[in-house]
């Protein structure tokens, strides 16, 4: 099981309007992050929220280094209770990140939550590696196969891939598709990292027994990286623990 903790301590934006941002700094009960400022005294310097208005204003790298430990993209058709569930479940994690379909993509988002996992805890370069490949593969599989509901490649072929890129391009430029949320939840115990990647999509009631064709062997890939992995909410969630 992993650990539940209060988390966050303060709220950051980049490219959200002044007026949401103060109404939701009163809502969450969250005092405005100020650089330079002091720890809260709880031993956890780590606990600022960062709440994007887009892809463009994720981008800023900035925003991934310490203090910033969680990430809430505003955008797309997130109401102001659904970021406040979000924002609970941000408290419970270490790190944090809750975005729509086509930011994580854009972002590469598996690379992002390695820099913050790195600037935190000491990986050896085979290990950081392997994790980040994992993370990909996993946050891949989220991205196509649950949200966008892309089927893999059937075989390796021009039409095959043609095809594929077809389908993916399409899905992603209907609203109702890219605005779907990818969700990536960490948690830095003393001797593993536990890292949870979830999707909105259908998920599959008999994983074992999924193909997703030739570009989608992203499950067993990642069986043979981490030391454990569980698929819960129907296909819909992936969690990972690797030793450190």
């Amino acid at each position: 099981m992993v650990p539940s903790r209060p988390h966050v301590a303060a709220l950051h934006g980049l490219g959200v309007p002044a007026e949401r941002l103060d109404r939701l700094s009163a809502a969450f009960r969250l005092p405005p992050w100020r650089p330079g400022a002091a720890p809260s005294g709880d031993g956890r310097e780590d606990s600022v929220l960062v709440l994007v208005g887009s892809a463009d204003a994720a981008e800023a790298p900035e925003c991934w280094a310490r203090p910033f430990a969680a990430w809430i993209e505003t955008g797309g058709i997130l109401s102001d209770a659904d970021l406040a569930n979000a924002v609970e479940r941000s408290r419970r994690a270490d790190l944090y990140a809750f975005v729509t379909t086509a930011t994580a993509n854009q972002l590469h988002l598996a690379g992002r939550i390695l820099q913050a996992i790195t600037a935190r805890r000491t990986l050896a370069g085979a290990q950081r590696d392997d994790m980040e490949l994992a993370l990909h593969e996993a946050i891949s599989n989220a991205v196509v196969h649950g949200n966008l509901q892309v089927e893999g490649m059937k075989g390796l072929s021009v039409a095959a891939l043609e095809r594929f890129s077809h389908d993916l391009a399409e899905r992603m430029a209907d609203p109702a598709y890219a605005n779907r949320r990818v969700e990536v939840a960490v948690w830095l115990e003393a001797d593993a990292v536990t890292v949870e990647v979830a999707d909105e999509g259908s998920g599959f009631a008999r994983p074992e027994h999924i193909d997703y064709g030739a570009s989608g062997r992203g499950l067993d890939l990642i069986a043979a990286i981490a030391e454990e992995i569980q698929l819960l909410d129907g296909g819909r969630r992936i969690r990972m623990r690797f030793p450190l």
